[in-house]
């Protein structure tokens, strides 16, 4: 049965891709809408791992959006990695243990309106027009209750995960979604590669990972992230996959959703706040914002044991956002990322 009670029709097998002319057809014969709504389709930007569309549908009863995801083979930004679409599954069902275990903070994640496991498709309510965290940070904007609200909510997904973690682990076997993410930010960054960074820039980060004890951090933090299984972590809880409504932050974009090191996704939130620091003309707000945020983790239940692996698992997330193949918008300029670069590893190192 699907999420909303209905048989999926026997047409839409796994092998369905959708698009835009297919979408409407494919949302009446799931039952999400009725077969006299008319459905828009409108493209949702430019998707780093799935195909995305908003939808609005218009009823007698009047107006609604909603947001539709389908995980396909290729990812979409980087169409020359072919991951498991089942990374759509377990984004689901991080969104069900969530709201079982955690349901106080629940209200973090998007509303679930239809879930198709075998056509890899969820409906999710449409979270509006506000900014992402990402662009107000860029902007000098930090907004601290949405970063306590944010720290709140992984803590107590920490906290209520953490007793049962390792037979939670046997439904999260996310492993090549877990090992494509770690691998671009343990490995990858710090080998020969061809990612689109300058030569100067190259020689600046060839320095600093020469540095005594660099190397040699960032695999101390590999191992702990691929071995630790003490609760049940979102993955990639970074700006980009914030959104914020008033004071709100609701996370999207749970494909990396696993049983692993809760300190990981403290981190990573912690990196794209802290990564600002060295180039802000003011860097007062941003060191506010990171005590929001820790200051919401340790509150909702996040152990202050994380704090340490926290900040090391913050400058790798630093490094390879300033040299990686996900470099920031913000550290575009050599100077910048060199600066960031620098920040990095003085975390890793403490």
């Amino acid at each position: 049965m699907s999420a909303c009670g209905r048989a999926r029709p026997a047409q839409y097998s796994s092998r369905v891709r959708l698009d835009d002319q297919t979408i409407p057809e494919w949302l009446r014969e799931a039952g999400v809408v009725g077969d006299a709504d008319e459905v828009q389709v409108v493209a949702a930007g430019d998707g780093n791992i799935n195909f995305v569309r908003h939808i609005r549908v218009e009823s007698s009863g009047g107006s609604r959006e909603m947001v539709l995801k389908q995980a396909r083979p290729e990812l979409e930004r980087f169409p020359e990695y072919e991951v498991t679409t089942e990374r759509i599954v377990f984004e689901h069902r991080y969104g069900e243990v969530v709201r079982a275990r955690a349901p106080d903070v629940a209200g973090v994640l998007p509303e679930v309106i239809h879930f198709d496991s075998s056509a890899r498709v969820l409906v999710m309510e449409d979270l509006g027009s506000g900014p992402r965290l990402d662009e107000e940070l860029a902007a000098g904007r930090v907004p601290f209750a949405a970063l306590h609200e944010l720290g709140h909510f992984l803590g107590s997904v920490h906290k209520h995960t953490r007793v049962r973690a390792e037979s939670l682990a046997r439904s999260f076997a996310n492993d090549e979604m877990r090992n494509l993410h770690g691998e671009h930010i343990f490995t990858l960054p710090y080998q020969p590669n061809d990612f689109p960074i300058s030569d100067e820039l190259r020689a600046i980060a060839d320095k600093e990972l020469g540095r005594e004890g660099v190397r040699e951090a960032i695999g101390r933090l590999r191992e702990r992230y691929y071995r630790t299984v003490r609760g049940l972590v979102h993955g990639d809880p970074q700006a980009g996959n914030v959104l914020l409504q008033g004071d709100s932050a609701r996370l999207l974009d749970a494909e990396i959703a696993h049983v692993g090191d809760p300190a990981f996704d403290l981190g990573t939130a912690m990196a794209h706040v802290g990564v600002s620091l060295p180039t802000a003309p003011d860097p007062a707000p941003y060191v506010r914002g990171l005590g929001a945020l820790v200051e919401g983790y340790l509150e909702g239940g996040g152990s202050s044991e994380d704090l340490p692996a926290a900040r090391g698992y913050s400058g790798v997330e630093i490094l390879r956002r300033s040299i990686g193949a996900a470099r920031l918008e913000r550290l575009a300029r050599d100077e910048d990322a060199a600066a960031a670069m620098g920040h990095g590893i003085a975390l890793l190192l403490s």
